[in-house]
């Protein structure tokens, strides 16, 4: 069995939980030109794939994304009609992503921002003229999207002392760390019940904007939010004018619908806001937990077993 790899990421965990595979031949290539002449008798690919990648891979049994988000399929033709499974690295994100989401929270409600502009200017000022920080315990978090990510972010605001609601595309009874998971229908209603909306949902055709001005109107007044999953599902015009207004007191963002950031993003200047470059999901242990996931899914296609992580490329996760 012969195993493509085209990210730089994870050589150690790739050595360690790989190299002890029987008869699995590992070719690490550094251009998509290389990916493409090797990729004819492989039989999996990890990384980023292309249409013309997956043309050229007459034999693949598997291409396992190292993303959990796998949108990109919805510009890729070929890849979405073809019958080679695509498999992503979902769950591996969670824990790293969780703990992003509550820098950026903890960031704003405790102005750790100001404090550090004032330490840069050798300043001591103690919020003088500058609003008390906030404390979330006791405050009410709503999650927009209740799969790993999402669970990882509720047992976090648990331990937090947060009241947590949730909704996802599937409306559940037993979900973990909430009593209920309302159905997406009702996220209107999680906005206006919500002092803090963290999204972690994945972006889909149908999630396309679905933070939209009528949603940010409906959270309630001060709120905060936090944006770890991907661009595309804010209405980006629209939260800037919520923050604007002050009717969101802050948002965290670490994706955008276009990245890199356009310079001439709101975003950049917006005093309420902290941001940082799509690497709420980054971390030494999640590189070694996306391996896991490869090797796991290359030892069941050893044995004839059913993979892990499927994606629905029609759904697009």
């Amino acid at each position: 069995m012969k195993l493509v790899i085209a990210i730089g990421e994870g050589e150690a965990a790739f050595d360690e939980l790989l190299g002890t595979i029987p008869g699995l031949e590992i070719v690490r290539v550094a251009t998509t030109a290389d990916a493409i002449a090797e990729i004819g008798d492989a039989d999996v690919f990890y990384g980023r794939p292309s249409d013309e990648l997956v043309t050229a891979g007459i034999n693949l049994k598997l291409i396992q994304a190292q993303s959990a988000g796998v949108d990109f399929v919805y510009k890729m033709p070929v890849l979405s009609a073809c019958s080679v499974p695509l498999a992503n690295t979902r769950g591996a994100h969670a824990p790293s992503i969780a703990e992003h989401t509550f820098g950026l929270l903890l960031s704003m409600t405790r102005a750790i921002p100001i404090s550090i502009g004032w330490q840069k200017t050798s300043e001591w000022h103690q919020m003088e003229g500058y609003r008390l920080p906030r404390e979330i315990m006791g405050s009410t978090m709503g999650i927009i999207g209740y799969g790993a990510i999402g669970r990882a972010i509720a047992q976090r605001a648990v331990g937090f002392g947060m009241n947590v609601i949730a909704v996802d595309v599937n409306a559940m009874m037993d979900a973990p760390h909430v009593s209920e998971v309302w159905g997406i229908d009702r996220l209107h209603d999680l906005m206006t019940q919500s002092d803090v909306v963290a999204l972690a949902a994945p972006y889909t055709k149908e999630s396309h904007h679905l933070l939209d001005a009528a949603a940010f109107a409906a959270m309630r007044p001060g709120g905060y939010v936090i944006i770890v999953s991907r661009g595309g599902i804010v209405d980006e015009p629209a939260l800037a004018d919520a923050l604007r207004s002050g009717h969101i007191a802050g948002a965290g963002i670490d994706v955008f619908e276009t990245e890199p950031l356009p310079e001439t993003s709101p975003f950049w200047d917006l005093p309420n806001v902290v941001l940082t470059p799509h690497l709420a999901g980054s971390s030494t242990q999640k590189e070694r937990r996306c391996v896991e996931i490869l090797r796991e899914n290359i030892l069941r296609l050893q044995r004839g077993d059913t993979l892990i992580n499927i994606v629905d490329k029609q759904a697009g996760y």
